[in-house]
């Protein structure tokens, strides 16, 4: 069966385009696929990860990015009720298309406050954060949108490292290694480690997750989340 096109949105100067292929949602960017409802395994773990990175049994969670709301998902399913999750979404098409597509009912119960924005101006808002999520693009560098290179650079990661509360963590998934990324989180004032996620029956990790740490992490922190540090 063929993805059956649905709609497409304009998002600076780039095209999104929204694919649906027996119930599974796939949203591509100029042609180049973003993310795709059919495999979800680097979400799921990212939503899992921050709520058990989370240094307070009551979170403040910020995400950067919606997307098909996999880890939205994810998150709410871990935090099992507890801490308060806000989304930060660039596409006003990729909300409405969440909202009439791909939203989990589950959400219902524990909705997340969803808003349309760049993620650096609503964490510069305030109040801190216990963790930030940056969910979007496939890596540390702009895919979905020319303005995400300010997250990836000194002044955006100082700008999120401010965001955080003193024991915070930033993550940022990614398709691929970018040790330039690392250094500058370094310089930051970041400690920096990363997650391989692996698809079922795979030996070789297909993404990974940054996980930054605003302060030193805890003895045995790293070993019991299964982080390599950078």
């Amino acid at each position: 069966m063929t993805w059956v096109h649905v709609d497409s949105a304009a998002l600076g100067d780039s095209v999104l385009d929204l694919y649906e292929r027996d119930g599974v949602y796939m949203i591509r960017v100029d042609g180049w696929e973003l993310m795709n409802g059919a495999y979800h395994e680097s979400e799921d773990r990212l939503g899992e990860l921050a709520a058990r990175l989370a240094r307070s049994p009551d979170p403040d969670i910020l995400v950067g990015g919606l997307g098909l709301g996999f880890t939205l998902a994810s998150l709410h399913r871990h935090l099992g009720g507890a801490g308060r999750v806000t989304v930060a979404e660039l596409s006003e098409a990729v909300i409405r298309w969440f909202e009439r597509y791909t939203r989990p009912r589950t959400l219902d119960d524990h909705p997340a406050r969803i808003r349309h924005g760049d993620v650096l101006a609503v964490a510069a808002e305030g109040p801190t954060f216990d963790v930030i999520l940056l969910d979007v693009d496939n890596g540390p560098e702009p895919l979905s949108a020319a303005g995400n290179a300010a997250l990836y650079g000194a002044d955006g990661l100082g700008t999120l490292r401010r965001a955080l509360k003193a024991d915070g963590i930033l993550m940022v998934w990614s398709a691929f290694e970018d040790p330039a990324f690392v250094d500058r989180a370094r310089s930051a004032g970041f400690s920096p480690a990363s997650l391989p996620v692996f698809r079922p029956g795979r030996a070789e990790p297909f993404h990974l997750v940054y996980v930054l740490s605003a302060s030193p992490f805890l003895p045995g922190e790293l070993d019991r989340f299964g982080l390599q540090r950078l």
